[in-house]
């Protein structure tokens, strides 16, 4: 369920308890309040598990955390396992919404206000930059004013982080206008083959929107009523995914 150890685990679920001699601090033993810490010790026993090769047994190993906690071990587990399956062509947008479905799936919003509020706020900080950087309605110069703006008005720390990433930076300038050797001179070897890959992804999706306008007018032009819908229900379901296709929706609403 959680990624770590490739090495396949043989013992007997009796081995496995007989290894199960590592706790969790006692000082977490009575819990109380559930706050951040709680959520840091889930991962650390889950570490613990990995380094073990206990990680896929591992609702036999709930005993060594505190009582507290082993029931919201289930879910936090549960969680986990769903992230995995987020699909990673989401934009910003879609993945934000997904992350909150999911939180609000497992945990109680306490425990999200425990576990998640700052990673929520930070998305949220930067969804709302992705929102201004990409609305092509605004100018370049627009676009840097208001980004200014936003990030004059975080926490020091939060803006510091912003630019110590250079993630800003990246976004601020026309990444998409340079060449491997300049981005891999800028950011990195890693950063640029992303970049690279991103740009090659986003041009595929443009020609595939432009080729379904073009086959979606030919639909329109030669058919009509009933059969026009589903030859053009057809046409969308050929192109893209189900996931494209609600990107396809928005795409096309905010074109007319």
């Amino acid at each position: 369920m959680v990624t770590g150890s490739a090495h396949t685990v043989t013992e007997t679920p009796h081995q496995i308890e007989a290894q199960s001699v590592a706790v969790m601090p006692a000082e977490f033993e009575h819990c109380g309040a559930i706050t951040r810490a709680h959520k840091h010790q889930l991962d650390d026993w889950i570490l613990l598990l990995q380094k073990e090769q206990l990680e896929q047994h591992w609702a036999r190993q709930t005993h060594r955390l505190p009582p507290c906690l082993q029931d919201i071990a289930d879910d936090y587990m549960a969680y986990k396992q769903a992230l995995t399956q987020v699909d990673t062509n989401l934009t910003m947008h879609e993945r934000f919404e997904a992350l909150q479905t999911l939180q609000g799936q497992y945990f109680s919003t306490e425990v999200i206000a425990a576990w998640f509020e700052s990673e929520n706020r930070w998305d949220a900080q930067a969804l709302a930059r992705w929102q201004i950087l990409s609305d092509k309605t605004l100018s370049e110069q627009t676009r840097a004013e208001l980004i200014d703006a936003h990030i004059s008005q975080l926490p020091q720390t939060e803006r510091q982080t912003i630019e110590a990433t250079q993630t800003l930076i990246t976004l601020k300038h026309s990444w998409h206008n340079m060449d491997y050797n300049q981005l891999s001179a800028e950011y990195g070897d890693e950063a640029a083959t992303r970049l690279m890959q991103t740009r090659k992804e986003q041009q595929q999706w443009r020609e595939r929107v432009a080729q379904f306008k073009q086959r979606r007018a030919e639909v329109q032009a030669s058919q009509s009523g009933g059969a026009q819908q589903s030859a053009l229900a057809a046409l969308r379901t050929s192109m893209f995914t189900d996931t494209e296709q609600k990107r396809l929706a928005v795409l096309l609403a905010n074109s007319q």
